[in-house]
């Protein structure tokens, strides 16, 4: 599919990268203020798409599970004991075919967006594949202007008006129900605090 990561900047060296910063005892203090946040949104079990070095994912309601196309770190969370599949995002075009129906109520994607360069084709299979599989919530964290420049992995930057602009706000049944900045909760911080972020949650209309 257009916009999957190169397997070349995902591989051991970025797993260790990711590993051994999720492993800081200063990252990860900051770590659990930034997954508070994240947290306080989700209801019920959850797909984690992209659960990275699985800090979120450990964190997450029972019943959920973490889909990962990293296979060193898929490896690393196993032996850790979390649920994470080694998801194949090439093949499966985000559609999550082997998910089973009426078991998630949330789908987060954290921080995986903005590495995709057609992130508004993927967000609108993610909102038809999520009303497919009887998921109601959707949340997508990606960083402010300056965090996105901060990495060369990075390759579309989405606000609120890439959203509106896209015609994303609503889709699929799904409506943007909350667009939040965060630690400070105000738009142009993010271009100039690298740790800025920004939470965009659409709910399913019934």
């Amino acid at each position: 599919m257009n916009g999957t990561p190169e397997a070349a900047q995902y591989g051991r060296t970025y797993a260790g990268e990711q590993l051994r910063r999720s492993r800081h005892p200063v990252r990860q203090l900051v770590k659990a203020f930034y997954l508070n946040h994240v947290l306080r949104d989700v209801r019920g079990s959850t797909i984690d798409i992209g659960c990275g070095a699985g800090q979120l994912l450990a964190r997450l309601p029972a019943g959920s599970i973490g889909l990962e196309v990293n296979g060193h770190l898929v490896d690393t969370l196993r032996a850790a004991g979390l649920p994470v599949t080694l998801y194949d995002a090439a093949q499966d075009r985000f559609a999550l075919s082997d998910v089973p129906v009426d078991r998630f109520q949330t789908l987060v994607a954290s921080h995986v967006l903005e590495h995709l360069p057609h992130a508004d084709e993927v967000l609108r299979t993610v909102f038809n594949t999520s009303a497919r599989l009887g998921i109601s919530r959707v949340i997508a964290v990606v960083p402010g202007r300056r965090g996105f420049q901060s990495d060369e992995t990075h390759r579309t930057y989405i606000d609120h008006p890439y959203v509106v602009r896209h015609q994303l706000d609503r889709y699929g049944g799904f409506e943007l129900a909350a667009v939040r900045y965060f630690p400070i909760n105000v738009e142009h911080l993010g271009d100039y605090a690298v740790c800025q972020e920004l939470k965009l949650i659409w709910d399913r209309q019934t």
